[in-house]
């Protein structure tokens, strides 16, 4: 759950937006208007091809491999998961920052983001490695030969994340899209084209998982002069030093997004871990509108001098929960049959999973688009204590509820915490809306007296 020359552009220096312009606009040019419409479209076009990859990449695996197949997967790939963006140190986001400043030339900014994706990407691998090593249940103990494999992935993806966001944060969202693409269509064309002339095993899939990692890197290398070898800037000690904030926001986030694969881990068997982990690229499809209006809503927090009003957020948030709402109820619908018809019949008893964890999605990218926000705003740290407490109350809800509903529990338990977790998250991004609207009157009223 959970980012240009800006989109938005005119930030006039991010690293400390409590400093707005004396007269913030309320509302951009119509030109500027036009262009960010035809950005959001275009990246909302994109973020669901890129989903219907994924979902491509799992319905492949689910049916190349079978349910416990897939829960052996799951397990493999769960360290790599869940470290992938904490690993990151808040990088990702310093690196846009820096991107939308436009303060140092671009090219020095992609060898430094290549640099600290490297660093980082050496540091989680070590971690992921060792977690894999003592880190699972006794009875998946087998798999820690294919979890390490699928822990030698992780430079490869945070190099390209890094790198991505340089094109994020300058408003390149052409090249943006499409490094993403090939990242996302790696993995399940590799899969394809080993399943018809190879055929595909538990440890081939980890295999192509770390090629696939390395090709999204290359990508990102293309159109980069002397990319080991050039000057860079900012040095990765400074980058680090400046991401610690986001770092432990990150922290917060991505554990409070994945605690409930680790609780089906240590809960369910392999053939239940299976079914859940199948469902969880199913219902991507409901975090792709809110999720890709936060890269714009992390833009629109970062720009001093174009604050966002609150009637804009009350039509964001209105418009937001009714397109998520209406989408959830038709996934809901739909979602037996397309199990059956693309899963096949084995993967039926996943549709409770998936009953339970499409509320959940929707409600994740409501929240990643908030958290963009206030991380824009130069805030990560706000929403870490709700992220905390929501991560509690999950625990909480599994161990009450797993007597009666066994597996399921876990689904049910993640959505009560969303909806701890959106209820807190919004309250926080409407009460610095306000806060922002009292101090842009009192300046107005300042420069009246």
């Amino acid at each position: 759950m959970m980012s240009e020359e800006a989109a938005l552009s005119g930030v006039k220096n991010p690293f400390r937006p409590e400093e707005s312009s004396p007269e913030p606009r309320d509302s951009t040019e119509p030109g500027a208007k036009r262009r960010l419409a035809s950005q959001f479209v275009s990246s909302v076009g994109v973020a669901f091809g890129i989903v219907a990859l994924q979902l491509g990449q799992g319905i492949l695996l689910a049916r190349i491999l079978g349910p416990t197949g897939r829960g052996e997967y799951a397990t493999a790939v769960f360290f790599v998961q869940m470290l992938l963006y904490i690993g990151l140190l808040g990088g990702l986001e310093v690196i846009c920052r820096h991107a939308a400043v436009a303060e140092m030339e671009t090219v020095r900014l992609r060898r430094a983001a290549l640099w600290l994706g490297i660093t980082t990407g050496a540091i989680t691998t070590a971690v992921a490695v060792t977690l894999s090593l003592v880190g699972l249940p006794a009875e998946k103990r087998f798999l820690i030969p294919a979890a390490i494999v699928c822990s030698l992935s992780i430079a490869g993806q945070q190099v390209m994340l890094i790198m991505t966001a340089v094109d994020r944060g300058r408003g390149e969202f052409g090249a943006y899209n499409s490094r993403r693409l090939v990242a996302a269509a790696a993995f399940p064309v590799l899969l394809l084209i080993a399943h018809f002339s190879l055929g595909v095993t538990l440890e081939w899939a980890c295999g192509l998982f770390v090629l696939a990692s390395l090709i999204s890197m290359a990508a990102c290398l293309v159109g980069v002069p002397k990319p080991f070898t050039g000057p860079s800037e900012p040095r990765v000690g400074k980058l680090l030093h400046e991401s610690r904030p986001y770092a432990l926001s990150m922290l917060a986030t991505d554990l409070f997004e994945r605690l409930d694969l680790l609780l089906i881990l240590w809960i369910a068997g392999l053939q239940d871990q299976g079914f859940y982990a199948a469902m969880v690229p199913a219902v991507y499809p409901l975090t792709v509108i809110p999720n890709t209006l936060g890269m714009f809503l992390f833009n629109a927090g970062a720009d001093g001098s174009n604050r966002l009003s609150m009637k804009a957020l009350n039509r964001i948030m209105a418009s937001s929960l009714l397109v998520q709402t209406l989408c959830t109820v038709v996934f809901m619908l739909l979602i037996g049959t397309v199990v059956g018809l693309l899963y096949g019949e084995d993967y039926l008893p996943a549709v409770q999973f998936a009953w339970w964890l499409a509320p959940v999605a929707a409600i994740k990218g409501v929240l990643q688009g908030l958290d963009s926000y206030v991380k824009g705003r130069g805030r990560p740290l706000v929403a870490v204590r709700c992220r905390v407490v929501s991560m509690c109350v999950m625990i909480v809800a599994t161990f009450l509820l797993n007597p009666t509903f066994g597996a399921v529990s876990v689904a049910i338990a993640a959505l009560i915490s969303q909806v701890v977790c959106l209820l807190w998250l919004s309250t926080i991004v409407y009460a610095d809306v306000r806060n922002q609207g009292l101090i842009h009157n009192s300046a107005a009223d300042s420069s009246e007296s």
